[in-house]
């Protein structure tokens, strides 16, 4: 069993300071998850400094705690992803799975785990499995792990060598790891609490390969048990960043599996061996069996544009009293030119991403259930998931605008910028995902019919006629990344002109600094003052309950001299 939140009461510190919004009544506005939200985070389970004081293996229970009690208010729910009977609340669910990326991006990891693993099984089960396993996977009665990538192959899935073989003397299937490179890996719930896996293997049937297929698997009889005979549960750690997900590998020696384990909306085996799809063949099995990979791309965009968020905040309460001149001429950071020159451009790129977030959000809404649009939903979701490069540029930049201050865990930037370091391979690595968007691009020419007429348009139209005009077609890493930056502006300029959020200079100032940074386009300088500041800082502020770090004001000074002053403490000086 994972531990309680009773388990962790000895250790539980004096809460940090929660901010409390001045600038807005930010409660009428909430909706209702959003409400839950903010109460599950003022519970004692949710305090944010036990990351920094509880041993890792209790911070991977909490976390595991922490997932269940998100799952029992209701708050995420795999029957919430389109085409499940509760996808009116898929925005919903976005929304929350960013708040959590803001609070603790391990915890996102381990609810996207779990849910893109019950997502499988949805998308490729029967009706009767899917009836069969409906409770345990939304209601969390079972912890579930998503065996999918393997060590030798990464993103590389077609080349998957995990085999299910029919065995026909024991009329059942047999898993098999059979080589090294084929050990599933990099694989969040499995070290200790997940009790089922979905593995993704080939099925061969007396010596046919017949393609790629899902299995569920079971891993362990109870949370944090042994494995079952036949499977070896590997470590991934230590890993670079969230530390709480309990990211491991797996290696399957002869598992005996039942025929009912393979996953059937579109294959069966029945019990003579004989083999029967309504797919045709081998590559279209493997197109189908990685659809689900589409929505929880969009994960990594909403936990990273709430991070970014969240460190933009925290840089512009820090800059708003941190001296660089004292009385009686005072200055603070915020009064200096340069400063707000970088506040201004990090706040840019925020709003970047949360118009980029609504905009995949919004097409997916509108484009899954008709044929048509779920093929752009790919490059859609593959697009946004390339917005996880803005999000590290963010936190880079928050966390060196705050000095050593941003380099203090309890501060939480450098944190958020230890954890998110892995986003940009999570769901498809970035620069796959970037060459996928640029060969569609060139293959089906947008601007055939009619002239492009904004600056992403252009700078789309330019790059894939250069390419078309080399004798192999060729593009370079270097042009895939600026072809996506243009798609992605695309859908920022199309979701503000939908919902305008901001007025239209500073729109005009987000596209001079996208042109600069990130389409190599010559453009106008972005000047910067304190009212575009402080309007953005209003509109991109996070929930308050987000807001942690001692320095938000100059109270962090006595907070973190305050052993100095303590009556007979002698604090010897290291050396180095």
């Amino acid at each position: 069993m994972t531990a309680t939140a009773g388990h962790y009461e000895h250790q539980f510190l004096p809460r940090a300071r929660v901010e409390r919004s001045t600038a807005v009544d930010v409660e009428e506005d909430l909706s209702g998850h959003r409400r839950a939200m903010r109460d599950l985070l003022q519970e004692e389970l949710f305090d944010p400094r036990l990351r920094h004081d509880l041993p890792l293996r209790e911070y991977m229970d909490l976390t595991i705690d922490r997932m269940k009690a998100i799952f029992r208010e209701g708050l995420v729910d795999n029957d919430m992803w389109m085409g499940r009977p509760q996808e009116h609340a898929f925005r919903s669910m976005c929304d929350v799975m960013g708040l959590t990326g803001a609070f603790d991006f391990a915890l996102t990891s381990t609810i996207t785990d779990h849910l893109i693993a019950g997502s499988a099984l949805f998308n490729h089960g029967s009706p009767e499995q899917i009836a069969q396993y409906h409770d345990e996977i939304t209601q969390m009665h079972q912890v579930y792990a998503f065996c999918c990538t393997e060590i030798g192959g990464g993103t590389n899935l077609r080349e998957i060598r995990t085999t299910v073989s029919w065995n026909r003397a024991e009329q059942c299937f047999t898993l098999d790891t059979p080589t090294d490179a084929a050990c599933k890996f990099w694989i969040g719930n499995i070290k200790h609490a997940a009790t089922v896996g979905m593995v993704l293997a080939r099925l061969v049937i007396e010596g046919e390969d017949l393609g790629h297929h899902w299995f569920r698997v079971p891993l362990r009889n109870e949370e944090n048990g042994p494995a079952l005979p036949g499977i070896t549960i590997l470590s991934c750690d230590p890993k670079g960043g969230i530390q709480a997900n309990q990211v491991g590998g797996a290696r399957f020696t002869g598992v005996s599996l039942p025929r009912e384990a393979l996953m059937g909306r579109y294959s069966r085996v029945d019990a003579d061996g004989r083999f029967s799809s309504t797919l045709p063949d081998a590559g279209t099995r493997f197109v189908k069996s990685i659809e689900t990979f589409v929505q929880e791309r969009i994960f990594p965009l909403s936990a990273g544009a709430r991070a970014s968020e969240l460190a933009a905040h925290l840089t512009w309460r820090f800059a708003g009293h941190r001296e660089t001149r004292g009385a009686p001429r005072r200055r603070t950071l915020l009064d200096e030119p340069l400063y707000l020159e970088r506040l201004y451009q990090v706040q840019l790129r925020c709003l970047a991403l949360r118009l980029l977030e609504r905009a995949v959000v919004r097409g997916v809404e509108r484009d899954w259930h008709t044929d048509p649009g779920r093929k752009n939903m790919h490059l859609l979701t593959a697009t946004g998931k390339c917005g996880s490069w803005l999000v590290l540029d963010v936190l880079a930049a928050c966390r060196e605008m705050c000095g050593s201050q941003g380099f203090h865990g309890h501060n939480q930037i450098v944190t958020l910028r230890t954890d998110f370091e892995v986003n940009v391979t999570f769901a498809g690595d970035n620069s796959v995902m970037a060459y996928q968007v640029a060969r569609s691009a060139m293959s089906s020419d947008r601007f055939a019919s009619r002239p492009p007429v904004t600056l992403p348009e252009r700078v789309e139209k330019e790059l894939t006629e250069t390419w078309r005009s080399r004798h192999d077609g060729s593009f370079t890493h270097a042009e895939a990344v600026v072809l996506v930056h243009a798609r992605m502006l695309g859908l920022i300029l199309s979701e503000h002109d939908a919902e305008p959020l901001v007025p239209q200079q500073v729109m005009n100032d987000l596209v001079a600094d996208f042109a600069a940074h990130r389409l190599q386009e010559p453009h106008r300088s972005v000047p910067a003052d304190r009212e575009k500041i402080d309007l953005l800082a209003e509109l991109l502020a996070p929930l308050p309950e987000l807001v942690t770090a001692p320095m938000i004001d100059d109270g962090y000074l006595t907070e973190f001299t305050a052993s100095a002053r303590a009556v007979g403490v002698h604090i010897p000086v290291q050396g180095r």
